[in-house]
């Protein structure tokens, strides 16, 4: 992302936890981090106001895939991958790969799958919870319950602002 010579690399280079690449209408980071974190962690931490995080060529991890075939032969292309973790499979013609099949032009169906499994589901979510950096779908009844107990224990704070906007509350259990 970076390139030798450059200020930002010689800086990184030299010691610095975190560099920019900037140009007129983006920035890049590259930041180090002090102990091994886990992928889930990290969209925890750097894109925690996402609606959705995509990532290429991670094979990696119980993540759910979407497989873009290179040639037209999906059960080879596929073998590599835990079956139960591809939710579409892209390519050209119209192959029974027994998976939810797209064609290369439909990007929009695909934009309406992620949307209607991925995104809508969290969206409707007020609280955001993660057990061992796992999202946790939480229903109607307990998001009311958690809301309330926490509201409850910031009214009986003294010296906090009550307008609040957000919340963001993390422990370890300590076992």
């Amino acid at each position: 992302m970076d390139s030798e010579g450059k200020d930002s690399y010689r800086l990184k280079q030299s010691g610095s936890v975190i560099g920019g690449v900037f140009t007129n209408d983006s920035i890049g980071i590259v930041r180090d981090f002090n102990e091994k974190k886990d992928l889930d962690r990290i969209i925890a931490d750097v894109f925690n106001d996402m609606d959705l995080v995509l990532m290429e060529g991670y094979k990696l991890g119980k993540y759910p895939k979407i497989v873009v075939l290179k040639e037209k032969d999906p059960e080879n292309e596929t073998r590599e991958y835990n079956k139960d973790e591809i939710i579409a499979v892209v390519g050209e013609g119209e192959p029974d790969t027994g998976f939810n099949y797209y064609g290369k032009y439909e990007a929009k169906k695909i934009v309406d799958l992620l949307e209607l499994e991925f995104i809508k589901p969290y969206r409707l979510q007020e609280i955001d919870l993660y057990i061992n950096s796992k999202p946790v779908v939480l229903n109607d009844f307990v998001q009311k319950i958690v809301k309330n107990i926490i509201n409850s224990i910031i009214d009986s704070l003294k010296g906090i602002d009550k307008k609040i906007k957000d919340i963001d509350l993390r422990f370890k259990t300590g076992k």
